[in-house]
């Protein structure tokens, strides 16, 4: 009989309000958290471009030579997970590449689709291009003689190639049949932006080229080789002036100095050779009284080298 009066109570109203209370509470924080899930996956998809992915082209190279493709694609990738976004946009983390494979194509002008493998799940890839038109040949190898011709603009002001040296003086080249006809010479290649004042010794790289000097795609065997070059210095030749120094002994009253050589070759930069119009030598006469020769070195500015290095000079003294 005391079960009525209970649920009448103030104490059963107390209760029955917290009871409500609480449930409304985790309807209204469930409610929140399932809108709050809702809203980061919508909002939260990140992309990114990739310029310039290289693309891995699979042919039977012993067989055949593929040319006339672009080499790279552009990549927009996208997907809920920034960080593996981040990590395919870097290409020392990256997982994915992009491949054309043509193992199974003859000759001839194919199109073919670029496949994106090991691409991360939940990451999705569209390329520009997403297709190459590609030209495949029958593979050819023929011998050529390497060149290292050096432009006069990669030479500093006054230098020329005195002798060129290369590891190696032949190569194989190898490509399809119509596109080694176009090759006419193998050249050997200085890094670029290469301006020579002393000589040079280093391994480039060797380039293929047709008739008006164009790049051809070839595989060249070996693709490097060990240039030496050694160069000319600027130079020219101007005339020796003799200057008398010391004091004359007392028996004599004049000295006459004949140079045997009228002229000296100097080398150096050109800048520093244009401020030269002749070169001077000095002749000590203190206690000559005798007709002699004297073998005097000659001094020149730093940087200047001169050939001869030393010159004769005839003194002549004249007696009171």
């Amino acid at each position: 009989m005391k079960f009525p009066n209970f649920f009448s109570s103030k104490a059963f109203y107390i209760l029955t309000a917290v009871f409500f209370a609480v449930i409304l509470f985790f309807n209204a924080n469930s409610v929140a958290l399932r809108n709050q899930g809702n809203s980061i996956q919508a909002g939260e998809v990140y992309t990114a471009t990739v310029s310039n992915v290289p693309i891995e082209v699979k042919y039977d190279n012993n067989k055949y030579f593929v040319s006339g493709y672009q080499a790279t694609a552009n990549v927009a990738l996208s997907g809920y997970n920034r960080l593996q976004i981040s990590n395919e946009q870097n290409a020392d983390t990256r997982n994915f590449s992009l491949v054309v494979d043509l193992t199974h194509n003859e000759a001839g002008t194919v199109q073919a689709p670029i496949k994106v493998e090991g691409l991360p799940s939940g990451i999705n890839a569209q390329l520009t291009p997403n297709t190459l038109s590609i030209n495949i040949e029958p593979k050819v190898t023929k011998e050529f003689k390497v060149t290292a011709p050096v432009a006069a603009n990669q030479l500093s002001p006054g230098y020329s190639v005195a002798s060129t040296e290369l590891s190696q003086e032949t190569v194989k080249v190898s490509a399809g049949e119509n596109t080694l006809e176009q090759i006419q010479s193998v050249e050997a290649v200085l890094p670029t932006n290469t301006v020579l004042s002393s000589d040079f010794s280093d391994t480039v790289s060797l380039r293929a080229l047709d008739a008006s000097g164009k790049s051809v795609s070839a595989q060249i065997q070996p693709n490097h080789v060990k240039l030496n070059l050694k160069l000319n210095e600027p130079s020219k030749t101007v005339p020796i002036e003799v200057k008398q120094t010391g004091s004359l002994a007392s028996s004599v009253k004049s000295m006459a100095l004949e140079l045997q050589t009228k002229s000296i070759k100097i080398s150096g930069a050109q800048a520093d050779l244009d401020k030269i119009t002749s070169i001077t030598v000095s002749v000590d006469v203190s206690g000559i009284t005798e007709t002699v020769t004297r073998h005097v070195h000659v001094t020149v500015p730093d940087g200047i080298t001169a050939d001869p290095v030393n010159v004769d000079v005839n003194v002549n003294p004249t007696k009171n």
